[in-house]
């Protein structure tokens, strides 16, 4: 339960935005960080979470309204607050306040707020590195999650095919990506070429050609990876979302980014991507624990 002058404070950041009143934004946001801090150095976690989700809520508000300079305050108290929930190791918080950073960006990618998207990858981009090097399964998870969902909501738009914003997306997603096979964290490995092989699909339906062939090569490069490190799982699902894409390439007229799939897919040994009934069901369940956590942080 928050106190009353929590909820007061909720109340103040939501009503400044249906005003466009910054300040009011801004009182709202410090308040919320600094009660969200106070709760994580006490580990009351249900309580710091509950200021996590609000924060995000009024993020999101903010960039619906168009107001660039609230949503970038948002996402300055959630890294702050993630900042002190890693330190105090309260998992669940980071990993809530990780997949905030992809609820807000995905927002702004839809309303094309390019800066406050970009600004929501780059942190989750340089998160996912961190919690990849010191192994952090979940925390890894949310960063791929936060970032493919960012990737997709600008892949959506009408850009200019491989806008920055894409590029970004698919260079941390393959960064990150590769870390996990480095580190032998095979699911985060398998969850990257998932979210790639979800935003090719998306660049495929507005016909980015640059942007799918963009994916392929990183999609290979983690695939590659992770076949060093003997990671079936990793290897399997590289070479089918290579596969898909190339039929699917195909079927839409996509020649350029088709024959980049061929011969990312190619590059692949035929023995290790050979597919099993028991392969194919682990890789759904870590799709459908993706699915799972991303409809619980929106």
């Amino acid at each position: 339960m928050f106190s009353k002058e929590e909820d007061k404070m909720v109340s103040l950041g939501f009503n400044s935005i249906n005003e466009k009143f910054d300040e009011g934004v801004s009182k709202a946001l410090n308040f919320l960080t600094e009660i969200g801090t106070c709760y994580l150095n006490e580990r009351k976690e249900p309580e710091a979470e509950k200021t996590v989700v609000s924060i995000k809520e009024i993020g999101k508000a903010a960039t619906l309204q168009g107001m660039e300079n609230a949503a970038v305050n948002a996402i300055r108290a959630l890294e702050k607050l993630l900042q002190r929930s890693v330190e105090q190791d309260m998992q669940d918080t980071t990993v809530r306040v990780l997949l905030s950073f992809g609820a807000i960006g995905k927002t702004a990618a839809e309303q094309q707020m390019e800066m406050i998207a970009r600004l929501a990858a780059s942190v989750l981009g340089k998160s996912g590195n961190t919690a990849a090097l010191l192994n952090k399964d979940r925390e890894t998870m949310a960063v791929i999650i936060g970032l493919g969902e960012i990737g997709k909501a600008v892949a959506k738009m009408k850009f200019p095919d491989l806008s920055e914003n894409t590029a970004i997306c698919i260079s941390c997603l393959g960064d990150v990506g590769k870390l996990t096979a480095q580190k032998n964290l095979e699911e985060a490995a398998v969850g990257v070429e998932i979210m790639l092989q979800e935003m090719a699909a998306t660049a495929m339906q507005e016909n980015l050609q640059d942007t799918v062939r963009s994916i392929a090569s990183s999609i290979e490069e983690v695939g590659k990876t992770a076949e060093e490190e003997n990671m079936e799982n990793a290897v399997i699902q590289a070479a089918s979302a290579l596969q898909t894409i190339v039929s699917n390439a195909e079927n839409r007229y996509l020649n350029d980014a088709s024959i980049a799939a061929k011969v990312a897919l190619e590059s692949f040994d035929e023995f290790d991507i050979i597919n099993t009934e028991t392969n194919i069901n682990k890789i759904e369940a870590i799709r459908e624990t993706m699915r799972a956590l991303w409809i619980d942080s929106i």
